[in-house]
Parts: C-alpha cells; structure tokens; sequence
C-alpha cells in the first residue's frame, strides 16, 4: 500500500517559505527545488542531507552548544517567538520546553482540579490561569507538582525559572527536533498531531518506546534484557549527578559507549550523561569512545553485534582522531542501514525463519533486581538474577521476536527510509542466490552468501568514506 500523501497546511506552507528565505539559513545547502518552493525534506542519508549535516555541525562547533537541536532553538528567527506551525493542523506550539509532560500534567490535574489538556498551554500560562483560579494556592500546586524547594521566593519569576532550569525532564517542547531531514531542523509534524500521523509514535508503540524500539529496530545482539532493564534504573534515580562531560548538575542518562544505532552491543555498560549532552552525540562515536570499545573487546566483551563487526574490525585501528571517529560513524550507521534493508528484503519474500536465527529470545527468560545503584559508582552494582516461571518466558520470547520483525517493516516504511532494489548487477546476483537458497532451505549456503553480501557492502562504504 503506497503512503498515503498528506494536504500541508497552509500556515506551515508559509512557515517554510519564510525560513527558506530567512538570512539565519544562509549557506544550508540547495534550500529551494525548481519550481522555487522550499526544499524541505531531504534524505540524512542522501548526499543532500550529509551536506546539511555537515552546516549544522558547524554551527554546533562555531556557537558552542551541545547538539543540533539547541542549535536549531538558538538560530529560529526571533520574529516567530519560537512558535513553529504543524504541518497537519497548523497549530502554532513552542520549540521550546515550556509544555508539562504526562506525569507532571496529571500531577497537576489531581492538585488544581482544573481541566489542563497537553499542549494547550505552556508553563507561565498555566501559572496565570492558576492564580486566577484558585489565587495564592497557585505556589501549593506547583511547589507539590514540581516539587518545588521552600527557600524558593513565592513569586512568578522564581517559581518559574526553578521549574524551567531545575524541571527539564518534567517539561516537553511542542515539536521535537530532526535536523538534516527537515530544513529548520524540526520535525514537521508538532506534538498535537505526530501521535496520529506518526505511526511510529502510536500510543501503543511509544509505551515501550524507550526499552524496545532502539534495539529490536537496530537488531542488536547482547543481554538486551539485562541492558533495559539497567536503563529503566537510570530513569528511576531521582537524583542530580555531576556530569562527568559537561560538569553541570543535572539529571543522569545512561549513554551507550557503542550506540546500537551503528551496530553495537546492547550491553549492560553505560556512562552516566546528562540528558544534553547524551542527546549532543547524537548516535556518533568519539575518539576515547572508539578507544575504550577496543580495549573492552580486548578483555573479552562482546561490543559489536554480527551484522556490523566487519566493517569495525576493518576500520577501528585506524581511527586516530575526532574526525576519523565522525567518519567512522557515519559509516557504520550507513553500514547497518544496508544491513537491515537486506534482512526486510529477506522477510518480505518469505525468509522468516531464516533470519530469525540472529535473535535472542533466550534474554527474556530472566527479570532483574539492582542493589547499591549509583549512576557515578555502577562498579558496586550488584545484580540480582532472577528466572520466570514457563509462562512468562513464553510471553516475552514470543514479544521480543515479534516485535523485532515488525521493527523491519516500520523501519522500512519511515519516510526516507525505504529498501531500494540493488542497482549494481554483482549485488543483485547475490542477492538473487541467497534468496534462493533461503526458499530451497540451505541454510549453511545461505548464511555464507549473507555474510558475503555485507562484506560486499561494507567495503563499498568504506571506500566511501576513508
């Protein structure tokens, strides 16, 4: 079924036409298509997308901001006071985090017994709407749903400069960033109608969003179980830590050494991050990452999933500095993009059970407890080890894989992300043998010509990009 194409709305058809021609965008790259309308969706992957990659960087180094997405806030044309309209509906929402999340909104609900609706109204309106309605009661139900210290001046600046400064994970912005893919560097949908239009944002995907969708999309091998649940106890730790990167006091993220965005383990071994800075890197490696996965992988972990080890073990000695570690990035994520439109292409002409001997169902049939947990101290960790009854393990297995093979589908079916048939006739041929070998139930063959056709396409890339 082909994707149904969407009317944009007329507010956010303007909206484009005045970034495209605002001076702030100078220099992104081929901003307008022929026919003079702005080109605003472009492929990450594409040579296109890599080139506005590389402005939006540059912006990251030259302003000294974290990431693309504080970049993309800190360059929005000051004369639209951070509002951005939705593609769908048009409604105008901040980039900013200004919007109370679930939890918090409902926290406020439950204390104000007032009918707050998510994105209807940011932080500072719900304040005057709050002292309008229930007069200086307004600090009691912020200070009980921000837990909002005492010495905190009871007066609107100070509350609300403690909750934007202090309450950052209990506040969304109205429209999530996405840069190179769209020109601003937002997403076009806004938070009003991307879980409606967005299928991967679903109510019922993003429950698990957290824990599943990144390894089972990315076909990641390791304790994936273990890993989430040991991630599940970052989120718990309702303390600020020192980060170790950016020295700031903030809440602890777990960062993965090795992103499994480019092929790595999904391993129970995290560094302790704030949110700003896990987000700045934004699926790359840097050189003391690259340098630390070698000497892990030397003591005996097993850091690099099957489908990406070839190109890690071809490129990882020769990385000496940041921008070789970008490349390698950059590579890899490329490299596992290829991979996994393979594996779609095998799961869409039949070849399920074949690929689903690269999953791991075995890791489901454990739960885990955690002792002496601290973001800064994990080497006192203790882990508690604990097997389910038949009946668990059934369900989660059965969950896992099934969740791993619709990830392929989902994968494929995100807007410029679709498989494309192999041009290059040598490619093809292989692909055509190895189907064939599938259907006719070679499995030995099969997985030897797999293992040819990803070397085949890593030294591609490689080539590519060193």
């Amino acid at each position: 079924m082909s994707r149904q194409k969407r009317e944009w709305n007329k507010e956010f058809i303007e909206y484009t036409k005045f970034i495209a021609n605002h001076k702030t965008y100078s220099g992104l790259a081929e901003p307008f298509k022929y026919d003079g309308s702005p080109k605003w969706v472009v492929s990450g992957n594409s040579p296109l997308g890599q080139e506005r990659a590389k402005w939006w960087d540059e912006k990251v180094k030259k302003m000294g901001l974290p990431n693309r997405a504080e970049v993309a806030r800190a360059i929005h044309p000051k004369e639209l006071c951070g509002l951005k309209p939705c593609q769908i509906c048009g409604k105008k929402l901040s980039i900013f985090q200004v919007y109370p999340n679930k939890h918090a909104l409902n926290r406020l609900i439950i204390f104000s017994k007032l009918p707050f609706k998510h994105y209807e109204e940011r932080i500072d309106e719900i304040f005057d709407k709050l002292q309008k309605e229930r007069g200086n009661l307004v600090f009691e139900i912020l200070g009980k749903t921000f837990k909002i210290p005492g010495n905190i001046e009871k007066n609107k600046k100070d509350y609300l400069a403690f909750i934007q400064e202090d309450c950052k994970s209990l506040l969304s912005p109205g429209v999530m960033s996405n840069s190179p893919d769209r020109f601003d560097g937002f997403h076009t949908y806004n938070a009003c109608c991307r879980s409606k239009e967005d299928t991967g944002r679903h109510k019922s995907n993003l429950a698990r969003y957290s824990q599943d969708r990144r390894a089972y999309e990315n076909w990641a091998e390791g304790d994936w179980n273990l890993s989430n649940r040991l991630m599940g106890e970052f989120k718990r730790f309702n303390k600020k830590i020192i980060c170790p990167n950016c020295g700031n006091k903030r809440y602890a993220t777990a960062d993965h050494i090795g992103p499994i965005s480019l092929g790595f383990t999904h391993r129970p071994k995290f560094n302790p991050l704030c949110g700003s800075c896990n987000s700045g890197k934004n699926n790359r490696l840097t050189l003391s990452d690259v340098k630390t996965l070698i000497n892990d992988e030397k003591r005996g972990d097993q850091i690099i999933s099957w489908h990406s080890k070839y190109i890690w073990d071809k490129l990882k000695n020769n990385i000496q500095t940041e921008d070789d570690a970008l490349k390698l990035s950059k590579a890899m994520r490329l490299n596992l993009h290829q991979v996994l439109s393979v594996l779609y292409l095998i799961k869409k002409m039949g070849g399920i059970s074949f690929i689903r001997t690269f999953l791991h169902p075995e890791y489901s049939f454990y739960d885990y407890k955690f002792e002496n947990f601290d973001p800064l101290k994990l080497e006192n960790l203790k882990i508690i080890k604990k097997p389910l009854n038949n009946k668990n393990k059934i369900k989660n297995s059965s969950r896992y894989i099934r969740i791993s093979l619709e990830s392929l589908d989902e994968y494929q079916e995100k807007e410029n992300r679709k498989a494309k048939d192999f041009e290059d006739p040598e490619l093809q041929k292989k692909m055509i043998s190895l189907l064939n070998y599938i259907k006719n139930d070679n499995p030995k063959e099969a997985y030897d010509l797999l293992n040819q056709l990803i070397v085949e396409i890593s030294n591609r890339i490689i080539a590519q990009f060193f």
